[in-house]
Parts: structure tokens; C-alpha cells; sequence
């Protein structure tokens, strides 16, 4: 396990998606493939200090297209075809609960704004997003983290696939609400991250308004260790942080030592490619006979005093180098110290040493690439060693899924953000915030403790209420009367169908039809017969007015017991019942009635 220096610093920025429709629209929180959709490319524009980012600047020279999936849960707000409208009060209201949760200090106003973002995740160039509040602390067994902001902003798109410089999102999931909560760098772990993150994550569960979905809590950790901070995004389980974070500090103290023996040999010189496509003329290599067969060049370049830190060892400058050439669609690059692979010899990788004149220490860059690339290559590779090389590793880079990251960007600044004039300043009441105060999320556990005790259910069921987003109708519902029947069906019964016939039963039916259920003293059977139903694709009104939910009375038994020869497997007769019948049985009853027969 990589120790963490002492002077690490961990801050966290927690995105956590409202189950509430969209934020500045009336669209609904899911959606599917509506079967159209649009291209769009965009282009940088300057922030309200009028200069323009040095992340979206980057992002405009990667020349990409965009394509966007439309979805039935999308509108003409999403396509940027029409103004937004007014914020979500519930996702604001929400926003209001976990920052007096957090006894973060609540601004009077809220002015939404506009970011600058033209990765193509937001069809309009730019994510709207608002201020909520300021400071705080967040605490959790022996870790403490301040909060610096509560943020409320718009999800972006979902990105689907990536085809070189074309890239396919869908609309689905733009414009959900999200409360972004970021913590200040005072952590020292990643024990203490993943605490920290779990606890923030619980105070919207406890809302039950926090969206059910792998991508509903997202991380992104802010790590530095001395070389300038790096923003990780997209860490999407808080077990992957611990990992993640490890193979930062590797890979830090790696480019560290790489850098030191680099500048101990004299340094580099500015890459400078050649053209040179004769000089493998004949290979086996696969790769070189595919690139020139689709009009590539070959294109070489000395890389002075570089030998041995590339790929050797722990050292992986190659992969920086090869990482920053992909994000402008460049991704056919080999060097020294992976030669001789990929079908080139090496007797071929003598014959690029001496046409290059490499000295002792020397490496040489191999670039697959069109001739008309060559600058635009030359100046990324420079610049990503003169930054490493600086000692300067901050820049934002991507989580992936083997727990390692992977170069995206520089860091945003502020000038990538100016106001939105679509929408109105928004006043924060005290009526709002003291209707704020009336439902504060507190810590997972008490709040377990809290329903298990006044329900008389089990913590375990408490907590799953809770995980699953039941605990609303939970209540809803237990309130008219059996909450333990209730449990057994939100906890068991619904998960269980849900599982097996790989359905999605709607929730606001499973309430219609307990609520029924209970108006007519129906019990658990009849419940457990509406859920079925319900899983077959009837409607709740076709279930309610076909008499399929009013029990067996304990004479009808006795009248059905007449016809069934086997009377000793309680719950094969109670199946051939409900099969005869198309309604609910106790089974309570029927053994009661088989107990009177045996009587007689």
C-alpha cells in the first residue's frame, strides 16, 4: 500500500442527483431513446472577465462533434432551443435542507450562472449552476472535513460512445437536478475521503429524494501532495477512492524521480518530427503496414536525454505523453523503451537510433500520423513535457475503471463562468428557510434507529426503507395502519418480483393499491395479490374493480377444500385456490379449516 506523504491535502466535490424531474423544466427524472437526435459543435466563449478559459480553450482545439441522443424525458430546454424555466422548488428546497444539515451559512440570494463547458456534455456550451451557501463542517467518526460550497446545478449529458473526434451523448440525464457539495483540502487519507463522502451521501439518502441509479453520487477528489493540485473526476464508488488515490501518489513520486534524472542528464530539446516512411519498408509489423495503408505517415523525432523513461520500471512518462495525443484524436505513438514489440524488430529499432544519431542517453518518439498533424502533435508533446518537467502536475484527469487516471485537461479557472440572464435572481425567504427547517436530514444511523424504534421493524428493514427510497411511502402508508406488513412488502415482496421478472414496478401504483388495500381492512394476502397483478401489467384501476383483492372468507375455503384431495401442503392448496378463484387466501385460514373438517 502507497503511504501518503504528510503534506497530502484531500478535498472532496460530492454530486448528488434529486429524484425531482428536471431542474429547469417540467421534464421527469428518467427517460428512454425518444429515436431522433441532432448534431451540434461548439466553441469557447469568454467568462464574465471577459477572458476565455484555459480549459475550454483546450477543449475547442480538440476539434470534436457532437451528436445528442433526444429522450422522451427531454424538451426543447435541453436541445438549447428555448429559454429555461423556473428552478425546481423542490431540488432548492432540498439544496436549503443539507446546507442547514451541514450548519452551512445560507445566502440571502441565489444567482444562477452559466459555466463554460464545451466537452460536449451540455448542448448549450455551458452548465447552469448556483450558489447556495458557504462553510460548514461535515463529520464522521474521528474525521472532520469544512465545506466550502453547496452548489445546485444542472447534470450533464451521458455520454454513450466515442468514435475519434465524434462523440454520442444522450439527453436523459441532462438538466437533472444536482447538489454539488465541495469540501475544503484538510484531509489527509483516503480512509478519511471515503468517510467523509459516505456521510455527505447519506444526508440527501435520508431525504428519500436522492436518485436511484449507478451514477447518482459522484466523486470528484482534489489531491495534492506538493505538485499543484489534481482534480480527479468521476470516481463513482467510494471503495475505488482508497485505490485511486494510492495510485496517484505512485504515480506523482514516479514522474518526481523521472523528472530529477532527466534534468540530471541536461534535460530535453523541443521534439521535432521527420518524415521518414522508407525506414521500415518491409517490416512484419502489423500496425506500420495498417497506418500506411490508411495514408499515415512516419513520423520521427529525437527525444534528448529521455532513454529509459518512457516505460522502465515504475517510470511511465510514455503514457503522459500518449495520453494528452489522445484527447486530439492522435493515438498511434511507440517509443524507445517499448521497441522492439509490436512486430517491429530490433534490428529496425537500430536503424531509427542511427538515422536519428541518438546519443548514450537518448530516446526517440515514433508518431503513425498524417504529415498535416505534425505541428499540432509536436506543440501537445512539448507543452506535456515542459509541465512535467516544471513540477507542476495539476490538471484535471479522468477516473477509470483499473483504479488508475488519466490526463483530461488543465484546471478550470473563474473566467469560464458569467450570469445567466434567463433566469431571475432568486430571493431565499425566511418562510423558505424555516419550511427548511421542519425536515433536516440527520445522520444515517440515527435515523435508522429513529424509524426501527417507532415502527417496531427491524434496523435492517429500517435501513433498506431507507437505501431502497421506500421510506417515504413507508410512512405514508404505516400511518393508516400495519407497518410491519408494510415493511415485509417494500423490503421483500417488491425487490423480489423486481429481480425476477427484471421489471421496474412503479411506486406510485404500489401506493394506490396499499392505500386501497387498507381503506378495506384487506391484510398482508390481498397486498401481495395487488402486487402480483401489478407485475403482470394490469392497471391499478382494473385491479381495483375486478374483485381480485377481497380474501377468501374462511366458509369459501371450506366450500374449495371439497375439491382438493390433498390436504396436507398448506401452500399448494393455497396456489390451486388463488388459480381457481383469481383472489387472495389466508393460509392461516385454510389450515384452520382443515383442523375443523378433520374434526368431523
Amino acid at each position: 500500500m502507497e503511504k501518503f506523504p504528510e503534506n497530502s491535502k484531500i478535498g472532496l466535490e460530492v454530486h448528488l442527483q434529486v429524484n425531482a424531474g428536471k431542474l429547469f423544466c417540467s421534464c421527469e427524472s428518467e427517460g428512454k431513446d425518444a429515436g431522433a437526435s441532432f448534431t451540434r459543435v461548439l466553441h469557447s466563449s469568454s467568462g464574465e472577465s471577459g477572458s476565455s478559459d484555459i480549459s475550454t480553450i483546450y477543449e475547442e482545439s480538440r476539434n470534436k462533434t457532437f451528436r445528442y441522443l433526444v429522450s422522451t424525458n427531454s424538451c426543447l430546454v435541453e436541445s438549447d432551443e428555448e429559454p429555461p424555466h423556473r428552478i425546481n422548488e423542490v431540488a432548492l428546497a432540498t439544496a436549503l435542507r443539507l446546507a442547514i444539515s451541514f450548519s452551512s451559512d445560507i445566502l440571502e440570494r441565489v444567482v444562477v450562472m452559466r459555466k463554460v463547458v464545451i466537452d460536449g456534455s451540455n448542448t448549450s456550451g455551458f452548465q447552469r449552476t448556483s450558489l447556495v451557501s458557504l462553510g460548514g463542517e461535515v463529520s464522521r467518526g474521528r474525521y472532520r472535513s469544512k465545506i466550502s460550497t453547496i452548489c445546485l446545478e444542472e447534470d450533464a449529458c451521458r455520454k454513450i460512445e466515442e468514435n475519434g473526434n465524434r462523440i454520442t451523448y444522450s439527453l436523459d440525464r441532462l438538466g437533472l437536478p444536482l447538489i454539488e457539495i465541495s469540501t475544503e483540502p484538510d484531509l489527509k487519507d483516503a480512509e478519511g475521503a471515503i468517510e467523509i463522502a459516505r456521510e455527505i451521501g447519506e444526508r440527501l439518502l435520508v431525504t428519500g429524494l436522492l436518485r436511484k441509479g449507478a451514477d447518482s453520487i459522484r466523486q470528484d477528489v482534489n489531491f495534492s501532495m506538493g505538485h499543484g493540485r489534481v482534480e480527479i473526476k468521476g470516481v463513482s464508488k467510494l471503495t475505488a477512492i482508497s485505490a485511486i488515490l494510492e495510485n496517484e501518489v505512485s504515480r506523482q513520486k514516479n514522474l518526481e524521480e523521472a523528472v530529477n534524472i532527466w534534468k540530471s542528464r541536461g534535460g530535453p530539446e523541443n521534439v521535432s518530427f521527420v518524415v521518414n516512411n522508407a525506414i521500415l519498408n518491409g517490416t512484419n509489423s502489423r500496425m506500420i503496414i495498417k497506418a500506411v495503408e490508411n495514408g499515415k505517415d512516419i513520423l520521427l523525432s529525437r527525444l534528448r536525454n529521455g532513454r529509459g523513461l518512457l516505460k522502465s520500471g515504475e517510470f511511465r512518462i510514455g503514457r503522459e505523453i500518449a495520453d494528452a495525443l489522445k484527447q486530439i484524436g492522435i493515438n498511434g505513438i511507440l517509443h524507445y523503451d517499448e521497441l522492439p514489440a509490436y512486430g517491429i524488430t530490433r534490428e529496425e529499432k537500430e536503424r531509427i537510433i542511427e538515422f536519428l544519431d541518438l546519443g548514450e542517453h537518448d530516446s526517440f518518439l515514433v508518431l503513425l500520423e498524417e504529415q498535416e498533424n505534425l505541428e499540432k502533435a509536436q506543440d501537445v508533446i512539448n507543452r506535456r513535457i515542459e509541465k512535467i518537467l516544471s513540477g507542476d502536475f495539476s490538471e484535471t484527469r479522468a477516473a477509470m475503471e483499473d483504479n488508475t487516471t488519466r490526463f483530461m485537461r488543465p484546471l478550470s479557472g473563474s473566467s469560464r463562468m458569467y450570469p445567466e440572464t434567463d433566469i431571475r435572481v432568486i430571493e431565499v425567504t425566511p418562510e423558505m428557510i424555516e419550511e427548511a427547517r421542519k425536515d433536516v436530514p440527520i445522520p444515517l444511523d440515527e435515523l435508522v434507529s429513529q424509524i426501527s424504534s417507532e415502527y417496531g421493524i427491524s434496523g435492517q428493514d429500517a435501513s433498506t426503507l431507507i437505501w431502497n427510497g421506500s421510506l417515504g411511502i413507508f410512512k405514508k402508508m404505516a400511518a393508516r395502519g400495519d407497518p410491519k406488513m408494510i415493511c415485509r412488502i417494500l423490503v421483500q415482496k417488491i425487490p423480489e418480483i423486481e429481480r425476477k421478472r427484471e421489471i421496474r414496478i412503479p411506486m406510485e401504483h404500489v401506493e394506490e393499491l396499499i392505500d386501497f388495500c387498507l381503506s378495506r381492512s384487506y391484510g398482508r394476502y390481498s397486498v401481495e395479490r395487488a402486487i402480483d397483478l401489478l407485475s403482470e401489467g394490469m392497471s391499478p384501476s382494473d385491479i381495483e374493480s375486478g374483485n381480485f383483492l377481497e380474501p377468501l372468507s374462511e366458509s369459501e375455503i371450506t366450500d374449495l377444500l371439497d375439491s382438493i384431495n390433498d390436504k396436507k401442503n398448506i401452500s399448494a392448496i393455497s396456489r390451486k385456490m388463488v388459480e381457481i378463484t383469481k383472489r387472495p387466501v389466508d393460509n392461516s385460514l385454510i389450515a384452520r379449516a382443515i383442523e375443523k373438517l378433520s374434526r368431523k
